[in-house]
């Protein structure tokens, strides 16, 4: 008799069973992954990685579509600051003449001046440092009396002074012989 140890003897291990798709293979082996994933899952409820792909690509789509569509938004003239507005006739101003009209309403004003060599300009008339009301000097300069802050009349740059931002311009129009105020641009 031939004597056997327990450290050279290997399990034997069942072959596993082929399924060759002709009949439905034994419950057992098709639920064995269930014991060490016991999560009960529908397959509709499962998301697959194309569902996903496909999801993030139209989402991003619709981004890209309502990005461009902002954009385009943006560039369009709207809002209370895009209006015409009479401020005065060709030729009222005489050069170094300024004028102060209301500008888009009645709470807000613009300053229209007549420069020697450049013509008419319009800025807010409204100090970018506490809101003080600018006067044109005659010298190419506009000065906010409340801190002595001045403003370049040809740019709306800031001279001098606490203000640190310059005057925001106003655009103008001419139709008929009248000028007109057409929008106020931040700067």
């Amino acid at each position: 008799m031939q004597e056997v140890s327990a450290h050279n003897e290997q399990p034997v291990m069942p072959e596993p069973t082929r399924h060759n798709g002709s009949s439905p293979a034994p419950a057992n082996t098709q639920e064995e992954w269930r014991e060490e994933f016991p999560y009960p899952w529908d397959e509709d409820e499962i998301v697959t990685r194309r569902d996903t792909l496909r999801f993030l690509l139209g989402a991003s789509g619709a981004l890209f579509a309502a990005t461009g569509a902002l954009a385009i938004l943006g560039y369009l003239p709207s809002g209370p600051n895009v209006q015409s507005v009479a401020i005065a006739r060709e030729g009222e101003l005489a050069e170094n003449q300024w004028k102060v009209f209301n500008f888009p309403d009645q709470y807000s004003q613009g300053i229209l001046i007549n420069l020697p060599g450049k013509g008419l300009v319009a800025y807010s008339d409204v100090c970018t440092h506490l809101s003080c009301a600018v006067i044109y000097q005659g010298n190419g300069k506009l000065h906010c009396p409340c801190h002595e802050g001045l403003f370049d009349a040809r740019t709306g740059d800031v001279l001098a002074g606490p203000p640190t931002r310059p005057l925001p311009q106003i655009q103008l129009a001419r139709q008929n012989g009248i000028i007109y105020a057409v929008r106020e641009i931040p700067r």
